[in-house]
């Protein structure tokens, strides 16, 4: 990208979606299975700050993964282990990623999605309405990278070329945040999409069902 070409995106008018926050919560990858988690937050909160709790992640199905999410009191702290790209875990290197908790649209609670949320049922206006809001929050990503990109571009100034790409990496290291950001949110509307498309087949087959109880008591043109 050049910082003299402009983006189709940024001519539009700018999302007042706020764009996603520094995430309190990472993903360590490469985790054995045999570590006990409560001897592991203890090892954790001895060696980092502000750690707040630990979890295994598993699968659909609910089979345990050789990752672990930790959860911080700020994200501050995560920010500071995210820096590094790794966390040290049983001795070994753990590789880390950010990771957001999906927030419902509807009651602003995180921890489930709007689809599954108890509050009220999912009309088909509201359905419009998170898809515009899960399309707005990506433009708003794009439109915010591009512009730091722009920005990070236009002032690279120094003769030396070394010192230009070290200026490019913490470029590269937010592009690769916000490629993670766009898959979690991939994510999150597949299973939205996913819960929807249930719905809509028991509805169908509620209808069904009704319409066939009704022509049961009809049979040769007359009442039975």
């Amino acid at each position: 990208m050049s910082s003299k070409q402009q983006s189709p995106r940024q001519s539009q008018t700018a999302s007042p979606v706020p764009q996603q926050p520094a995430p309190r919560s990472l993903i360590a990858s490469k985790v054995s299975f045999g570590i006990d988690e409560t001897k592991l937050l203890r090892d954790l909160e001895h060696n980092y700050l502000g750690i707040e709790k630990i979890s295994r992640v598993h699968d659909k199905d609910g089979k345990p993964l050789g990752s672990i999410r930790i959860d911080f009191k700020s994200e501050n702290f995560a920010k500071s282990i995210l820096g590094q790209n790794y966390i040290l875990i049983d001795g070994s290197r753990c590789p880390v990623r950010p990771y957001w908790a999906p927030t419902c649209h509807r009651c602003h609670k995180e921890g489930h999605h709007v689809s599954e949320c108890p509050q009220r049922p999912l009309t088909e206006q509201r359905l419009s309405e998170l898809f515009n809001h899960q399309q707005m929050q990506i433009e708003s990503m794009i439109n915010a990278f591009e512009n730091k990109w722009n920005a990070r571009l236009s002032s690279l100034t120094a003769p030396s070329k070394n010192a230009n790409v070290d200026q490019l990496v913490p470029i590269f290291k937010e592009l690769t945040t916000v490629c993670q950001q766009f898959n979690q949110q991939n994510v999150q509307i597949q299973q939205q999409l996913g819960t929807v498309v249930n719905r809509i087949r028991d509805v169908q087959m509620n209808l069904t069902n009704e319409q066939t109880r009704t022509q049961l008591p009809l049979q040769n043109g007359h009442q039975i």
